[in-house]
């Protein structure tokens, strides 16, 4: 039987993480007078690009509770008096769970980091998940240095689908050194208020802990912060860092004598650096950043969400946003090759900080690359809402765009569409000849994953003697009715609609 609720379960694919490093240093002296070369400028010292030297520009960030580690992220050094950049969720303190942000520098690539510095928070970025923190001084005191090896910043708009790049952090599977993993990007996710580049989405294998480290180009220029919570065990929390859980040495204590564990699996997806430069450059001013990106107040402490308020509905799909964020125009059916698939939809009811899924399904299947997981909601209680999953550069491909919303982990309305220039639309009408009301229609494409959003809407019931038309894509369909009291009037599976036909309910059944 079919359920209003979502029936397809995520699998996860546990991914092998590929590192490597060097470390030790030659003492043999040549045998010959060394080249004289020119010697390098100050940007040339302080922007490194060969692995040994970003790896000493990606830091761990500590949280650290009376001494011993809360949790740990990475973050990446972005000018040479110490400004960090990182996600908001590794610096967060709205819990008051720690007690000082320490920084742990690399100096051997086969060797733990050094915890060497204590750092302040100067700007976050909720709407974002991004932060920038300052190194202000060693742990044991005394002023900290202002000559830091840094990342330069990249251009992130210029990025394709194919090209290369590479990511470093600290993701506490196998070790706490720091980890080198090779990928492409694979494509990008379009975010209200953020614009079509709000993720960048990418084939690497990015464990928790890695969150808020560095991704580069070929050139070794920063362009994207590892974030977005892929597939996996922990994935509903929204973190992905490295947490002390359990007391591994046995002595106990649960400290930083302790090996970590990873809270919430595998990244997917990068914030584009673009995105914080607004953010980094107030920093560097010492001025106060506000979000372009979030009008409202964030809680000054998250907590527990309480879902069952939240309404969502009208969901419609289109092609296109229009400035004023709404669809360029409504499609009950796309055809082939679109450049993007725009899913829009009203709410009641939410509340900022709530967690939120966006999960496209392609005939089925889930598509990571296309998906939202886990992102903290920012829009307010009451407004309509967009998604997008796009391909300008080839076009999507064929096929059923099926797209689920979850609130709080929980399914919260769902819908499809198809993608084709081989179908067409026809009128679907439904008659009533039974003696009670209508109320209820569901007309589910048979490839979707749950029914979706009731196709009558809030306002429309066919009463005995009457009929209502629905414009559908011709295909095979699943059908549920119900009358005004949620009673069960049809419900049928595999029906096959593919020209201009009406569907008669009666007292006995339907034909």
């Amino acid at each position: 039987m079919r359920m209003l609720g979502l029936l397809a379960a995520v699998l996860a694919a546990m991914l092998t993480l590929t590192a490597c490093g060097s470390g030790g240093d030659d003492d043999d002296e040549p045998t010959t007078a060394a080249t004289p070369t020119a010697s390098p400028t100050p940007e040339e010292t302080q922007s490194p690009v060969s692995v040994s030297d970003l790896a000493r520009s990606v830091v761990q960030i500590q949280a650290l509770s009376g001494g011993d580690a809360v949790w740990w992220g990475s973050g990446t050094i972005v000018s040479a008096d110490g400004l960090i950049l990182t996600n908001a969720h590794v610096i967060d303190n709205r819990f008051g769970e720690y007690d000082t942000l320490a920084i742990a520098i690399t100096h051997e690539t086969d060797e733990a980091p050094e915890t060497e510095y204590i750092a302040e928070i100067v700007a976050v970025d909720f709407a974002l998940d991004l932060a920038v923190v300052q190194i202000t001084e060693l742990i044991g005191g005394g002023s900290a240095p202002r000559d830091f090896p840094f990342v330069r910043l990249g251009d992130s708009d210029a990025l394709e689908i194919g090209d290369d790049i590479r990511i470093l952090g600290y993701p506490g599977i196998g070790g706490e050194t720091i980890t080198f993993t090779n990928g492409s990007v694979s494509g990008f996710t379009a975010e209200r208020s953020v614009g079509n580049r709000a993720w960048i989405k990418t084939d690497a294998t990015i464990a928790g802990g890695n969150s808020g480290g560095l991704a580069i180009n070929d050139d070794g220029e920063l362009i994207g912060v590892p974030t977005i919570v892929g597939s996996g065990a922990g994935a509903e929390t929204g973190y992905v860092d490295c947490r002390v859980l359990e007391d591994t040495n046995n002595d106990g204590f649960l400290d930083d004598r302790d090996t970590c564990g990873t809270v919430g699996g595998f990244i997917n997806g990068l914030r584009p650096v673009g995105l914080a430069t607004d953010m980094i450059a107030a920093a560097e001013a010492g001025e106060a950043y506000v979000s372009p990106y979030y009008e409202g107040e964030f809680v000054d402490v998250p907590g527990d969400f309480d879902a069952s308020a939240v309404d969502l509905s009208n969901l419609l799909f289109s092609t296109g946003v229009t400035a004023d964020d709404e669809p360029t125009e409504v499609l009950a059916l796309i055809p082939s090759n679109p450049a993007r698939v725009c899913g829009f939809w009203d709410y009641e009811g939410m509340q900022d900080g709530m967690t939120w899924d966006a999960l496209w399904y392609l005939d089925g299947e889930l598509s990571e690359d296309a998906s939202v997981f886990a992102d903290t909601w920012v829009g307010g209680a009451t407004g309509n809402w967009w998604v997008c999953v796009l391909d300008e550069e080839f076009g999507l491909p064929d096929g059923l765009y099926e797209l689920v919303l979850q609130i709080e982990g929980d399914l919260a309305g769902s819908d499809a569409i198809h993608v084709s220039d081989e179908r067409q639309l026809i009128e679907l009408d439904i008659v009533n000849e039974s003696s009670v009301e209508i109320c209820g229609v569901w007309a589910s494409p048979a490839g979707a994953q749950n029914w979706g959003f009731e196709d009558l809407g809030p306002t429309v019931t066919v009463p005995p003697g009457d009929f209502w038309p629905l414009f559908i894509a011709a295909g095979t369909y699943d059908l549920l009715m119900y009358d005004c009291g949620s009673n069960t009037l049809v419900e049928e599976y595999g029906v096959d609609l593919f020209d201009d036909t009406g569907y008669t309910v009666t007292d006995t059944g339907f034909q």
